[in-house]
């Protein structure tokens, strides 16, 4: 009768125990397949399969006591020959066959590599994202500065013209030599320059008042009397005007981006 698994995993241990068994181990390997439940499964199933687990013991191994953890009496146990199983066939000489055991290794390699895998993706979608969702926005680093201006006279090429009511002539002059004076009143203040509304009226006034001492003029005529008109002053029109100061100054910027919402340069 074949041994239960814990009658199996016990006579792993000692030496005489795996040569009964008809199974090759060293004593690590065999502490190694009795620590590890799986293991020591796969190894009792595939061993149920051999000749050894099959063929009746010189002394029934049920009825050998069978000692705690460690501490194994199989005395009486005909140990079958060194690397086969009884009937001669033979068997690995550590491990069991790959495909009853796991490799540890392997399956510690494939979680490590799933995990790296998995944080791959989780980066890339996060990448993906960032760059689908990214605000650009105009980022001030000076702020503008506005044009300002100062005021300043200038000419406006217009003319004006005074009257101090002092009269170029005198009482008892030739009434021709005070015509004369006032022609060279009106000439000097009025004549071949643009005026301003004013000494426009002005300057009129005083042709008038010439061209009618013109026709009046007559031989012996002198001035009895002086009038309103007197000396002509011509200045030029003074007005004032805003200059600007050509100091404006555009703002400085530039594209900014924000990723996430807290990732690059975010407002």
């Amino acid at each position: 009768m074949a041994l239960s698994f814990e009658e199996f995993r016990t006579a792993l241990l000692p030496a005489d125990g795996r040569a009964f068994l008809g199974i090759q181990l060293t004593d690590a390997e065999a502490r190694q397949v009795h620590d590890d439940p799986a293991s020591a499964q796969s190894w009792y199933s595939y061993w149920l399969t051999t000749p050894a687990a099959q063929a009746p013991p010189a002394t029934p191994y049920a009825t050998v006591p069978v000692a705690p953890l460690g501490d194994h009496d199989l005395t009486g146990i005909a140990p079958s020959a060194p690397g086969a199983y009884a009937g001669g066939m033979s068997y690995p000489s550590a491990l069991p066959p790959t495909d009853t055991v796991p490799r540890k290794k392997n399956v510690g390699l494939w979680v490590t590599l799933s995990i790296v895998g998995a944080l791959l993706l989780i980066a890339i979608i996060v990448v993906v994202v960032a760059f689908t969702t990214a605000r650009h926005w105009t980022k001030v680093d000076a702020p503008e500065k506005p044009e300002t201006f100062h005021s300043e006279e200038y000419e406006t090429g217009l003319y004006l013209v005074a009257d101090d009511g002092v009269s170029p002539c005198v009482v008892d002059q030739d009434w021709t030599d005070c015509i004369a004076a006032m022609e060279v009143q009106y000439a000097g203040a009025c004549a071949d320059v643009e005026l301003v509304p004013a000494a426009v009226t002005l300057c009129a006034q005083h042709r008038a008042e010439i061209d009618r001492m013109i026709s009046e003029d007559t031989d012996g005529t002198v001035v009895a009397s002086l009038g309103d008109f007197g000396h002509l002053t011509r200045t030029p029109e003074i007005a004032t005007r805003e200059v600007s100061n050509d100091d404006y100054e555009p703002a400085v910027t530039h594209e900014a981006v924000c990723y996430l919402g807290f990732i690059g340069e975010c407002e």
